[in-house]
């Protein structure tokens, strides 16, 4: 069933391009971001897929793609928690055609504890990664370039956490990066684990970490495959964001990047597991 605007429901068998726009409640215009941003809102609305965005309104550019994502997430309305940072390992680079990482926000609705259950009935194809996640104890507004020791001063605690990604493109991930960040950075989920204050002892880069779906390793890997230390791609976001106007928050979480090698794929019935020798696990169900 497709929720409109007015608040009717009707049956969705199949949705073409076309009628998700109609189906959305708008019509077609000049704007780039306006249409891409119909898409996409539709496709969540309908949970229908997208084979990809049209020509006419898909971004070439980074700073096109962060336009349609900051136009999205003002149409869907929902309150922002955190953030996660993607592409922040060499491999997930060249997969997605970067050179950087990129970022997208995560909502508070997403953000479960440890043994989280998230409804395949919001999802596709959920990938599974192991991240390393802060959550910070006060603003990093928009404005300066921060140092490291800047940032490292508004963490609050260090967390072990699952992201859960996945895309309104029935290509998925290799939709490639522009059409990726435009559909918020393929954010689904996120499960947090207990936080640890006093977290900068612990050796980011050498945190060893295992993937484990219904009992099955699925992948391993290091803290450092997250930029080279977690704490690194939370340096990236602050001055990214910064740059662009829009700081971090006290209380947001920040969610680092995979760790692992491999991205885990999970469906109806699994149970994900992330293990982190120096910080515990964190679980994630699917139902």
């Amino acid at each position: 069933m497709l929720k409109l605007e007015t608040g009717l429901l009707i049956p969705v068998t199949w949705v073409s391009i076309g009628s998700i726009l109609e189906l959305a409640g708008e019509v077609m215009d000049n704007s780039f971001i306006e249409q891409a941003v119909k898409l996409l809102v539709g496709a969540r609305a309908s949970h229908q897929r997208l084979e990809t965005l049209p020509v006419e309104c898909r971004p070439e550019t980074i700073e096109d793609s962060y336009q349609v994502q900051d136009a999205l997430i003002n149409r869907l309305g929902l309150q922002v928690g955190g953030w996660k940072v993607g592409a922040t390992s060499v491999k997930a680079q060249t997969m997605l055609g970067t050179n950087e990482p990129f970022a997208g926000r995560m909502f508070k609705a997403s953000i479960l504890d440890s043994a989280g259950e998230l409804s395949m009935a919001d999802l596709f194809t959920p990938g599974v990664e192991v991240e390393v996640a802060f959550c910070l104890g006060h603003d990093l507004p928009a404005g300066p370039v921060y140092a490291r020791d800047e940032v490292a001063d508004a963490v609050r605690s260090l967390h072990p956490a699952i992201e859960v990604v996945d895309t309104r493109y029935t290509s998925g991930l290799k939709a490639g990066i522009f059409q990726i960040v435009a559909d918020n950075g393929a954010h689904a989920g996120f499960v947090v684990g207990s936080g640890i204050a006093d977290w900068r002892g612990i050796d980011r880069q050498g945190i060893a970490v295992k993937l484990v779906i219904n009992g099955e390793m699925i992948s391993t890997g290091v803290g450092a495959n997250a930029f080279g230390d977690p704490l690194d791609s939370l340096v990236w976001l602050a001055n990214d964001r910064s740059r662009r106007g829009d700081g971090l928050v006290s209380g947001d979480f920040v969610t680092t990047g995979s760790c692992c090698d491999e991205l885990g794929w999970a469906k109806a019935g699994d149970i994900a597991i992330a293990q982190f020798d120096t910080l515990g696990l964190v679980e994630a169900r699917f139902t």
